[in-house]
């Protein structure tokens, strides 16, 4: 195990521990269990003789494992759950967020990017990064694993290595459920915003339990995952980082990039002044509202937040006041 003695997101340090367990105590032991049961290849003994402990930080709200396994031990855990190479499902439910909010950042882009590069960061089976390149849009993927790489340069996707991605090559930067399983989420996003054109955006999509301070009063490791009282939002070896969204700005904003407005489907730069919405985004705001397409659902527990790489030196330090749609 590696030890974090700062929050991932905002640096504080010594964050206090809230949960302090041996990884072979019957609370995690039990959730482990039942948690890997349908993987058989899964092997968690390496975990023997140390502890979990989840600390709390009160500077930004960032709920962390503080020992995190190493390099190693996650490289083989999550190739032993991510081996499927079956073909994506497209249900019409995933398809349409995905859809829209590519529209929503190619409006933001162009007319400066007529032909944005986009990547999907943690692309795992390729659904984004497969919706991405069928919509025209010249697209990259990456992953530490590779088993669906493949599949995708055969779609005309270029795949990478994370360690080999250029600087400023991409206008778009998804990232999915990835920061959450990030021991190094700062290191990631330094990286990220490196690879950044400047005007550019990053999307970062992570799960999101309101009530998961409530839970971590009475901690019922045992329950079912998606069953009200699961503590999945801290799942021991997958879910690294709780973050809140002041812990999602802090993170971002240390890497350089600065947060997003949202109204409806429509990305606002801060560094935009009110008055130019002008009449035109007004009235096609208005029109979407009337007809219902300004709506932003997301699967519950989760919550996303868009940012952008300003397009040149300029203070970014007020941006987390700006209000963002969780």
């Amino acid at each position: 195990m590696k030890q974090r003695s700062q929050c991932p997101a905002c640096g504080f340090n010594a964050a206090p521990l809230i949960v302090d367990l041996p990884f072979d105590s019957a609370e995690i032991a039990g959730y482990l269990r039942a948690f890997y049961a349908s993987y058989p290849r899964c092997d968690l003994a390496p975990l023997a003789g140390t502890r979990c402990q989840l600390a709390d930080c009160p500077a930004c709200g960032c709920r962390y494992q503080q020992g995190v396994p190493d390099d190693a031990f996650l490289a083989n855990f999550y190739r032993s759950l991510g081996t499927s190479v079956a073909p994506v499902a497209f249900e019409p439910y995933r398809i349409e967020p995905i859809v829209r909010e590519l529209m929503m950042v190619v409006r933001f882009l162009q007319p400066r990017v007529p032909c944005p590069r986009v990547l999907d960061f943690g692309t795992g089976e390729g659904r984004w990064a497969t919706i991405a390149a069928a919509a025209g849009l010249t697209t990259g993927a990456t992953d530490l694993t590779s088993h669906a790489f493949a599949t995708l340069q055969r779609h005309g996707i270029a795949c990478f290595d994370p360690a080999a991605l250029a600087p400023a090559d991409f206008d778009f930067i998804n990232t999915e459920q990835v920061c959450e399983h990030l021991a190094a989420p700062a290191a990631i996003l330094d990286q990220l915003s490196r690879v950044l054109r400047p005007g550019g955006v990053l999307k970062i999509g992570v799960p999101h339990d309101p009530n998961l301070r409530r839970k971590l009063r009475q901690p019922d490791w045992l329950a079912p995952k998606n069953s009200p009282d699961s503590l999945n939002g801290v799942a021991p070896i997958e879910h690294l980082n709780h973050f809140e969204p002041t812990s999602l700005i802090a993170l971002a904003v240390r890497a350089g990039l600065q947060p997003l407005q949202i109204r409806g489907w429509t990305l606002v730069s801060p560094r935009s002044p009110p008055d130019s919405f002008g009449p035109r985004q007004r009235l096609g705001l208005w029109l979407r509202t009337k007809i219902g397409a300004d709506d932003r659902t997301y699967h519950t527990l989760t919550q996303t937040i868009f940012f952008e790489k300003p397009l040149c030196a300029e203070a970014i330090g007020t941006a987390a006041t700006h209000c963002v749609q969780p």
